[in-house]
């Protein structure tokens, strides 16, 4: 019974792989450009005539690798060229998405009325009101970063009425004589939490970068504190030394 078993996991591991080689195949000779939707499980399986298990778990493997991305109920793509994001410091994503060729878009979710019942207001604004702003940020149609963004309330008033689908430093800046000098941020990898994953067009529990960015004035008061999800498989990070 062991010897049959072995056979059957060693038939399923070369499957897989025969699966994994076939789209890598595709790739290297250039048959589907990036972007390019995969063929769907359904026709993998009846190519190969394996399991769905078996299908997934090749695709899974390469999207572990980069080299492909899944979205919710749309299939599987090729993964095109890769946003190059300096992590550590929150930057123009318009002009940093254009300088590198992409089209951005940014779409506003929702703006919450001040409230104190957020938990960051009590970790980071001592208890006092504060705004929540939700955006998706989209590289090329594709949404690659989801964010929570909470500020003051008092500091600025009227937030609600601002035009918010752009650079909310200029926002600060220009509208509220906000200036931000420096910042701290802490970098995790993560799961994307339910809503996240629902807007970012991925299954709950993806992997992601996490990204917690505390941003201050040059009186050293918070100007605002945001919370980012990242998928990974569309960014490159960069790091610079001294």
């Amino acid at each position: 019974m062991s010897h049959l078993w072995g056979l059957y996991f060693l038939n399923t591991m070369l499957l897989y792989q025969k699966i994994r080689n076939y789209i890598q195949d595709l790739l290297a000779q250039g048959s589907m450009q990036p972007g390019s939707k995969l063929p769907s499980e359904r026709s993998l399986q009846e190519e190969f005539s394996s399991t769905r298990i078996t299908v997934r778990e090749a695709l899974a493997r390469l999207e572990a690798e980069g080299v492909i991305y899944s979205q919710k109920r749309r299939g599987w793509f090729v993964t095109p060229q890769k946003l190059r994001w300096h992590p550590a410091r929150k930057v123009n994503f318009n002009r940093l998405t254009k300088e590198q060729g992409f089209e951005p878009k940014t779409e506003v979710i929702s703006i919450e009325a001040p409230s104190t019942a957020h938990q960051v207001a009590h970790e980071r604004f001592e208890g006092e009101a504060i705004y929540k702003l939700s955006r998706v940020r989209k590289v090329d149609e594709r949404a690659i970063l989801m964010e929570e963004i909470y500020c003051l309330a008092a500091r600025f008033e009227g937030l609600e009425n601002q035009v918010l689908n752009g650079s909310i430093t200029e926002v600060m800046s220009t509208e509220y004589n906000a200036e931000v000098s420096h910042e701290q941020c802490v970098i995790s990898v993560t799961v994307l939490p339910d809503e996240a994953s629902s807007r970012l067009e991925k299954n709950s529990g993806a992997p992601c970068l996490k990204v917690q960015r505390a941003r201050y004035d040059a009186q050293k008061q918070l100007v605002d504190y945001n919370i980012e999800y990242w998928l990974h498989d569309a960014i490159e990070m960069v790091v610079e030394g001294i």
